[in-house]
């Protein structure tokens, strides 16, 4: 499972790379070709920058409730899109109710990843502590 989540975040790393530089070039290489496409690529770009730095932020607050701070990082990102979409007119093509709920699924994607992730790796170090304390006997 570890490897199959390694995988597809190397897809979507490489594949958001290749948009937001595909994005750049087209915007100093070929100016107003297709600038709607590029434009909203970069707005999702800074969004995406606003919502992480923000989140990193709020882990340096922890809290012993793990509800709480989970709806406080979905209210976070909501928020952050909802601001964005405003500011940027995504609510032309899409309805806030949309934004809000891939905000959500988004959230709660991530969080099913890291659980997989953390229960692999106590898996892996009770392995390693289990193989130590047997050489030691």
């Amino acid at each position: 499972m570890n490897e199959v989540k390694k995988k597809i975040q190397e897809i979507l790393v490489t594949t958001s790379l290749s948009l937001i530089l595909l994005t750049l070039v087209m915007r100093f290489m070929h100016p107003g070709y297709d600038i709607f496409l590029s434009y909203h690529l970069l707005n999702i770009l800074g969004a995406n920058i606003v919502i992480h730095m923000g989140l990193i932020l709020t882990r340096k607050f922890e809290s012993s409730f793990f509800l709480l701070e989970l709806i406080l990082d979905i209210t976070y990102t909501t928020v952050v899109l909802i601001v964005f979409g405003f500011i940027f007119g995504w609510f032309v093509v899409t309805p806030v109710w949309v934004l809000a709920i891939m905000a959500v699924l988004i959230h709660i994607t991530v969080i099913l990843l890291s659980m997989a992730r953390a229960r692999s790796d106590a898996k892996r170090i009770n392995t390693i502590i289990h193989m130590r304390d047997k050489k030691k006997r």
